[in-house]
C-alpha cells in the first residue's frame, strides 16, 4: 500500500468508528449496509495496514525492554507484546470525543511484570536513564491511580514514527489486571474502561486500594476495608460473584 497521510488515517479511523456507533446505537440496517460499501472496506484497509506498521517498532521496544530488565534487575524478564486487535481500535476510537486514529498511542504495546513495588521503581529509573529522549509520554498511576482501581507505570517511547505504550506493572497490579479481565470476559463488560455496573466498578476500584496497601506493606485504612466490604456485597447481591464459604 503506497504512504497514507495522518488525515487520512484520521478519516479512515473515523469512518469505522461511526459504524461501530451506529451498532452501538441499535441501528443495525444501516451498520450492516454501511459495512460493506466500498468506502468502509478501503477506510479497513488502510487502518489494518497502518495497525500492522506498528509490529516491527514494537518488537524493537520489546527486545529493549527485555534487556532492560535483565541489567536493572538480574533477574529472568517476564515480558509480553501485543498489537490491539482491529475491533478493539475501532471500538475505542468509537468511544473518544475525537477519533483521532493517527495519534493513538497503544496500538502497539509490551509488558513487563517485576516482583514488587521497589523492582518496579528501578525498572522505570533504568527506561527514563536509557530512553529519555526517546519518551514522548509518561503516567504514574501508582502514586495516581485511576478510578478502576488500575495501577502501574506508564512510558510511551517513538521509535520508526510510530508510537509504543511500556507498560511496568508488579505482580499484584498484574493479578488485579487479570482479575478485571476475566470479569469483562465472563460477563460482556467494559469495566476496563471504566464503563458498567457500578457494583462492579465500586469492587475493583476497592480492591485495587487493598492490594496495593498489602503489596506497599502499609495498613488497610477503615474506610477502605468499609468501603471494600460493602462491594464485596453488592457484587454479591447483584449475582456477579457469590461468597466463599469458610473452611
Amino acid at each position: 500500500m503506497p504512504p497514507v497521510s495522518k488525515g487520512e488515517i484520521n478519516r479512515c479511523g473515523e469512518r469505522l468508528a461511526a459504524n461501530h456507533r451506529l451498532m452501538q446505537q441499535g441501528q443495525f440496517a444501516e451498520y450492516l449496509s454501511r459495512i460493506h460499501d466500498e468506502d468502509s472496506q478501503a477506510a479497513y484497509r488502510v487502518v489494518d495496514h497502518f495497525r500492522a506498521a506498528h509490529q516491527k517498532p514494537l518488537s524493537v521496544t520489546s527486545v529493549g525492554l527485555r534487556q532492560f530488565v535483565n541489567t536493572a534487575l538480574g533477574q529472568p524478564p517476564l515480558v509480553s507484546q501485543r498489537l490491539k486487535r482491529l475491533p478493539r481500535i475501532v471500538r475505542k476510537l468509537a468511544n473518544m470525543q475525537n477519533s483521532n486514529l493517527a495519534r493513538l498511542e497503544d496500538i502497539g504495546g509490551t509488558r513487563a511484570v517485576v516482583p514488587a513495588l521497589e523492582d518496579q521503581q528501578k525498572l522505570c529509573d533504568h527506561i527514563e536513564q536509557r530512553w529519555g529522549h526517546l519518551i514522548k509520554r509518561s503516567r504514574d498511576y501508582v502514586d495516581q491511580p485511576k478510578a478502576t482501581g488500575y495501577r502501574a507505570r506508564h512510558y510511551v517511547v517513538e521509535r520508526y514514527d510510530r508510537r509504543i505504550e511500556i507498560q511496568v506493572r508488579t505482580r499484584a497490579q498484574q493479578t488485579w489486571a487479570n482479575a478485571i479481565e476475566q470479569a469483562d470476559s465472563r460477563f460482556d463488560l467494559t469495566l476496563k474502561d471504566g464503563v458498567g455496573p457500578q457494583s462492579m466498578l465500586d469492587y475493583f476500584s476497592a480492591a485495587g486500594g487493598m492490594l496495593y496497601h498489602d503489596e506497599a506493606g502499609l495498613a488497610r485504612p477503615t474506610e477502605l476495608i468499609d468501603r471494600f466490604e460493602a462491594a464485596t456485597d453488592a457484587v454479591i447481591a447483584d449475582g456477579y460473584f457469590v461468597r466463599r464459604r469458610r473452611s
